[in-house]
């Protein structure tokens, strides 16, 4: 037979009770509340901020085909890139920001501006100007500097094969360097890839004349001349474009605000958080501690 004695059954939890037992201990609970704001204030004033800096590109002219079938037929025989018509593409840009990313374009952008005193700010001491330990890599800094670099493409132009528009971001603790560093990238790549192609269009037409002189056959000699027609175009265009691979649509301006971390966010989340557990705490010390103490006192 079921024991019916009223004494065996939990009356149910007063909502009233609970609230006027937490008034009670309101002193805990500010207490701890405070304390845990305070803390996660001096912990996130001491996180170093992030500044992101963004530009819009998209793709400028490329290579693309000559039309002339026996040049070309030619060109690809001699291993030479025959070619100087204006062909955006997906394909350019996607090269393009591969190239971005590459050791020896970014050591080289690191060198010429001077990053290392950036990247390795507090190893640098700036009224001797010098280094207060051993010089630091310049493998690491582009460790560095290749991890703030994030591109983003234009998903909607990139299925649609159309020309390609991309974001470039890149994140600093200081904002004017980071602007610096995303606007300058630009320039460089341009003038790297430029100058990348008259280096090569100058060894294709050493080439050229080389062979030039070496057959007589005139329709060999036809197709020498077309080439070289061509590579003194693409010498042409890398000279005479500064937005020889990417044409910037939206400069990158100094953040006013830093990406991360978002302290007053922080510090409103951990007091939620504090709040929230003063006040379990003082459920389970009330209904916890009462079962302990009986356990105790059976034992």
């Amino acid at each position: 037979m079921n024991d019916l004695n009223p004494e065996n059954i939990d009356e149910p939890v007063d909502i009233a009770d609970l609230i006027q037992n937490v008034l009670d201990n309101a002193k805990f609970v500010v207490i701890m509340t405070v304390a845990i704001a305070t803390i996660s204030a001096i912990y996130i004033s001491s996180v170093e901020r992030t500044y992101v800096a963004t530009t819009l590109v998209k793709s400028s002219s490329s290579v693309g085909s000559t039309g002339e079938s026996s040049a070309a037929g030619l060109a690809g025989l001699l291993g030479i890139q025959a070619s100087a018509t204006l062909s955006p593409t997906n394909t350019d840009i996607d090269s393009t920001m591969a190239m971005m990313y590459s050791r020896p374009f970014i050591q080289d952008f690191i060198v010429k501006h001077n990053l290392m005193i950036k990247i390795y700010e507090d190893d640098w001491d700036k009224e001797n100007s010098s280094w207060k330990g051993e010089e630091p890599d310049l493998i690491d800094a582009y460790e560095i500097i290749r991890k703030a670099i994030k591109i983003e493409f234009d998903p909607v132009a990139w299925t649609r094969r159309q020309i390609g528009y991309a974001t470039i971001d890149v994140a600093w603790r200081d904002k004017e360097t980071a602007a610096y560093i995303v606007n300058n990238l630009v320039i460089d790549i341009n003038t790297f890839l430029s100058d990348k192609m008259i280096k090569e269009s100058e060894k294709s037409i050493a080439f050229l004349d080389d062979q030039f002189t070496k057959t007589n056959v005139l329709s060999v000699r036809e197709s020498l001349s077309k080439l070289k027609t061509e590579q003194l175009r693409n010498m042409m265009l890398a000279n005479s474009s500064e937005d020889f691979a990417l044409t910037v649509i939206d400069d990158a301006l100094v953040p006013e605000f830093p990406m991360s971390p978002k302290r007053a966010q922080f510090v409103f989340i951990a007091t939620s958080l504090g709040l929230l557990s003063s006040i379990i705490l003082i459920f389970l010390r009330d209904s916890i501690l009462p079962i302990l103490k009986r356990l105790k006192f059976s034992l």
